[in-house]
């Protein structure tokens, strides 16, 4: 069943995050293929309800675990560490897809 990551958080330092995104991008694009995953949403200006976020992406994946694989995948460490550095506020959640019962 399809999972998707939701990732939210305010930049803290725009410098260091340049090379996180757009710096990182190739890498992480790459990287989410390897897992099955891709970016659906990149949002600046989300509506939030709460707690609200400077920024929201969303990804999709073929399951949580590998969701769970792409975020501690080796290779995207260093992108990650970019990202966990140069932002503050994270909000990061991974849920699996709902598929009603039929009837």
């Amino acid at each position: 069943m399809a999972a998707y990551f939701i990732v939210c958080y305010d930049v803290k330092d725009p410098e260091e995050f340049a090379k996180y995104n757009p710096g990182s991008m190739p890498l992480i694009v790459a990287t989410l293929a390897k897992h099955g995953g891709k970016i659906l949403s990149v949002g600046q200006g989300s509506q939030w309800i709460a707690d609200q976020r400077e920024r929201t992406i969303v990804m999709e994946f073929p399951s949580v675990a590998a969701a769970r694989a792409w975020e501690d995948d080796p290779e995207f460490l260093p992108a990650r560490k970019l990202r966990e550095a140069s932002t503050t506020n994270r909000f990061e959640v991974m849920v699996e897809g709902f598929t009603p019962p039929n009837g």
